[in-house]
């Protein structure tokens, strides 16, 4: 295995261990998330949502680790940008409700590491010429029809980041669930990630670029469905909007699951297997 591939391999199985670690801590230890976590996240739902979200980045960092193309990976590139960076903005924004004392807990220091060093290994990981490269041919063009559900959903996963980012006060009169002000941007960076996700793939050309992202966006959205199933009494009475919430991510996890099958029998049956991408400094 050359250089470049280990080092892949490590960002992503470094990744893949602390989201995995997050995850199992948000979902099923929520005694130990006041006291030893980097923020009071509360309410429950909240923490739920952002283990659910670990879920997905658990298999995001796997899949970056062990797939071969960098073809199949640029998609990541631009939404996990904007995904570590409103995290980022978003702790910096609200540092003061952080805690900081390590004797305590080490988490917040710890929290802004990993989302600083990670985006920035991720930079200097993706070989060049990465971004520009011809995209392959092997998996079938992308059904207009679905370049249009992408376009829809990053549209409408926009309108929700920005509203929870820039007025979170203004959100929680209308959320599902009970919102702070540092909560809810935390939380934008899932609408905000998957939005720019959803439209990078609305520019894939081939199937075979974006079919493990359509796949992630599945497993997200069945995580979040579960959640939102478990912890139904969560939701605050009398908005509705709790129902809008499931019925939305059940809507747009069908018509994910839809097209993925859709293109899956469109994919030519006699093309080759898609090539690595070579890196041109290996």
């Amino acid at each position: 295995m050359d250089t470049a591939r280990r080092s892949r391999l490590g960002w992503g199985l470094l990744g893949a261990a602390a989201a995995a670690w997050f995850a199992i801590w948000f979902l099923f230890f929520p005694q130990f998330i006041k006291p030893y976590f980097a923020w009071d996240i509360e309410p429950r739902f909240a923490q739920v949502f952002i283990g659910a979200g670990y879920v997905f980045r658990t298999a995001f960092f796997l899949n970056a680790a062990f797939e071969r193309s960098w073809l199949r990976l640029r998609w990541i590139v631009w939404g996990n940008l904007v995904f570590t960076g409103v995290l980022l903005f978003a702790t910096y924004w609200h540092a003061p409700e952080f805690h900081w004392n390590p004797f305590h807990t080490p988490l917040a220091h710890i929290w802004i590491v990993l989302y600083i060093f990670e985006p920035v290994v991720m930079l200097y990981l993706i070989p060049r010429g990465t971004l520009s490269a011809s995209s392959p041919t092997s998996g079938g063009p992308i059904s207009p029809w679905f370049r249009r559900f992408l376009v829809l959903v990053a549209a409408l996963l926009l309108m929700n980041g920005l509203l929870l980012l820039i007025n979170p006060e203004f959100a929680a009169t209308r959320w599902a669930w009970e919102l702070n002000p540092l909560d809810a941007r935390m939380v934008s960076a899932w609408f905000l990630g998957w939005s720019v996700w959803c439209g990078t793939m609305a520019f894939a050309q081939d199937w075979d670029e974006i079919r493990t992202a359509a796949r992630l966006f599945i497993l997200n959205g069945v995580a979040l469905l579960a959640v939102t199933v478990v912890f139904r009494d969560e939701f605050l009475p009398g908005r509705g909007t709790g129902t809008g919430f499931a019925v939305a991510l059940a809507v747009m996890t069908g018509i994910m699951i839809a097209f993925n099958v859709l293109q899956d029998r469109r994919r030519p049956a006699d093309q080759p297997a898609l090539a690595e991408l070579r890196d041109p400094e290996r």
